[in-house]
Parts: structure tokens; C-alpha cells; sequence
């Protein structure tokens, strides 16, 4: 197959330094990123469909410390791969590129629908040109200040405050309901509005069904891969869960110094909102506190290989060349970490379901007096 035996990159592809400062192959196309190694980010330069196989393994051999067989070996196995990624001239497109544009797509089973791709990049860029001009430590510390006080402030109100008044339950559940949608949407554009200060705009935004039965909205952030600073990524991830502390911290605030109705939805909507902070700084989950803790460690995709390692352990099949290079160790202590993951997604699916039924009572309640 000429394809393999004279390699040429497709055109659209290109390589920049981001995460890290690591490597990465830009598909501009799917717009997807590939991670690469140093080494590999310098052989990719050589296919350009001019030199066959042979006159690149020689010239790996004669600059390095292989024998041109393990060479040769090493080359085969990196070709083929970027064959199956769709990244070689006449090979095909992947399943995961085909998806990439369609406005309904999985992502670690997360059904996504995309609403709009330009909006909120024209709608925040006035108001990142000023915040550009203040130093990103004093923005990020005020913002995690107020974030963290918030939520300390919060935990109290819930926990040491006044209790809602019971008598108007049912119509405080669908209020608090109601404003907690409006601060998962305020939760997004905090994510949509550090992206466009640290110009990657984010792609787009919508909404998801985490697990295919919790819904929520999300910016897609991807482009967060070209950041080469670790702390900005962190920041970028962290931007959301801050901006819920400041949140709870305005309806701990109402809830402790209202009354009545006012009182009682505040109260009941600190109950979601202890919730959503709790579940976003999860690292057993797809969560803000997960991306975080990838940015902060330079990790990439720790949960895909952690899946994709038990479902080949136990469904007995070969593993894939990226998973079989894991060592011992890391493949254990994923195989851990997808194991604790998958008992989580059982547990929170029994919780969202008596949470559904509580809701769905609440509901019958207010409409049967």
C-alpha cells in the first residue's frame, strides 16, 4: 500500500507547541489534537510522501542508537497508527473525526448538542480587553478569594442557618430549581470568559446528558490543549466551581438575612448548590476538579485510558500500543482508578434516581392543591 510504504501527512495537519510545551499534531479539519513526543514531533516532518520507509529507518539508525531492524519496527508501528487516526494521505477518516462536527456527539459517555459556536466569543471579547490588562495572579486570586469564602459562607448557612419554612416546599423546590439552571449557565460563560482572556476562545457551547440521564450546559474548551502553561489551564478548569462559590455565597447571604419565601428558596437552593460543588471538584468524575488535576499533574486523558484498560481486561482483548508501553504500575493504578470510577457512576445513578422521584412527588404535590 503506497500509503504506508511512502507516508505522507495530510494536508490540514499542523504541528504547534502547547500543553507543557509538548508537541502536539493540530487536525484543523476535525479539530482535534494529537499528542506527540519530541521525537516523534521531528519524524512527522519526513513524511511528505518523498521518502519511502527504508530511507527514514536508515536515517533514524544512523542519528540515534537502534539498529535499523528496531528502527524499521518502531517506524511501522508509529505509521500505522497515524494510518488508523486518519492522519496519512488516503487513509480514512476515523469515527471519532466523523463525530467531531455533528451537533450531537459522545464524549465520555456524554451525549453533547451544540447551540451555538460564535456567540459567546463575540459576546465576552468587550469585556476581556480590559481584563487582560490586569495581572492574571490578582484576577485569578480576588476570583478564588471570593470563591472560597462563598462556599465556607455557604456550608455554614446550610448547616448552622435557619431551616426553609416547610409550608411552601413544593413552590420553593421549582424556584431554586429555576435560578440553579440560570447559575449552571453563569457557570459556563466563567469557563467561556477565562478561555477568551487567555485567547482560546471556546468552540462553542450547549448542553449534555452526563451518563445520558443528568442534564447541564458546557463550553466546549478543547482548544485549552494550545495553553502551555499549566496554572492557566488549572485556572481555566477551576473557573466554574468559583464562580458557584461566589454564587452560594450570595444565597447563603439571602438565606441567613431574608425571611420568608426569599428565605426558603435560598435555603433549598444551597442544597444544590453544596451538591454541584461537591460533584464538579470530583476527580471520580468528567468534572472541572478532574480537569484541574490533570492540568496540574500535565496528565492527558486519564480516564479514557483508565476505561479503555478495564473494558480490554475484561473483555480479554488485545491492548492497543499506547496502553500495552504503560508500565506495570500505571497500568494497575489505572485499572484502580477506572474500577472507582465505574462504582461512582452506580452510585450517583441511584442517587439521581431517588432525587427523581422526590422531584417528581414534589411536583404532584404542588399541582394537587
Amino acid at each position: 500500500m503506497e500509503t504506508l510504504t511512502r507516508p505522507k501527512l495530510r494536508e490540514g495537519l499542523e504541528v504547534i507547541r502547547g500543553m507543557d510545551d509538548h508537541p502536539l499534531l493540530y487536525d484543523a479539519s476535525s479539530g482535534i489534537y494529537h499528542r506527540l513526543s519530541r521525537s516523534a514531533a521531528g519524524l512527522v516532518q519526513r513524511l511528505d510522501g518523498s521518502r519511502s520507509l527504508e530511507d527514514i529507518a536508515t536515517m533514524m539508525a544512523a542519528h540515534g542508537t537502534k539498529t535499523p531492524e528496531a528502527a524499521r519496527t518502531e517506524l511501522d508501528r508509529f505509521v500505522r497508527n497515524l494510518y488508523d487516526s486518519g492522519l496519512l494521505d488516503g487513509a480514512p477518516t476515523p469515527q471519532r473525526a466523523r463525530d467531531t462536527g455533528r451537533r450531537g456527539k459522545r464524549n465520555q459517555m456524554m451525549p453533547r448538542f451544540v447551540v451555538s459556536r460564535t456567540l459567546l466569543p463575540r459576546l465576552l471579547e468587550p469585556l476581556a480587553v480590559p481584563l487582560r490588562r490586569v495581572p492574571g495572579r490578582v484576577t485569578a486570586g480576588v476570583h478564588l478569594a471570593g470563591g472560597v469564602l462563598g462556599t465556607v459562607l455557604a456550608c455554614w448557612a446550610l448547616f448552622a442557618g435557619p431551616s426553609p419554612d416547610p409550608r411552601p416546599a413544593h413552590w420553593t423546590t421549582l424556584l431554586a430549581l429555576v435560578l440553579f439552571l440560570c447559575q449552571i449557565v453563569l457557570h459556563e460563560c466563567a469557563h467561556a470568559m477565562v478561555a477568551q482572556i487567555l485567547k482560546v476562545p471556546v468552540r462553542g457551547f450547549g448542553f449534555a446528558l452526563l451518563f445520558y440521564f443528568m442534564p447541564l450546559a458546557y463550553v466546549d474548551r478543547t482548544d485549552a490543549y494550545r495553553l502551555r502553561s499549566r496554572a492557566s489551564r488549572a485556572v481555566l478548569a477551576l473557573a466554574g466551581p468559583v464562580n458557584d462559590g461566589w454564587a452560594a455565597g450570595l444565597t447563603a447571604l439571602v438565606a441567613v438575612t431574608a425571611d420568608g419565601t426569599a428565605a426558603s428558596v435560598a435555603a433549598t437552593m444551597l442544597v444544590f448548590q453544596i451538591f454541584s460543588l461537591i460533584t464538579n471538584l470530583n476527580p471520580l468524575l468528567p468534572s472541572d476538579g478532574y480537569a484541574a488535576l490533570e492540568a496540574g499533574m500535565g496528565t492527558v486523558d486519564a480516564r479514557g485510558r483508565a476505561f479503555g484498560l478495564l473494558k480490554h481486561t475484561l473483555l480479554r482483548r488485545p491492548l492497543p500500543s499506547h496502553l500495552a508501553a504503560m508500565t506495570p504500575a500505571a497500568r494497575r493504578l489505572h485499572l484502580a482508578y477506572g474500577a472507582l470510577c465505574t462504582l461512582y457512576v452506580l452510585v450517583l445513578a441511584y442517587v439521581a434516581v431517588l432525587g427523581t422521584v422526590f422531584s417528581y412527588g414534589s411536583v404532584q404535590g404542588m399541582w394537587g392543591r
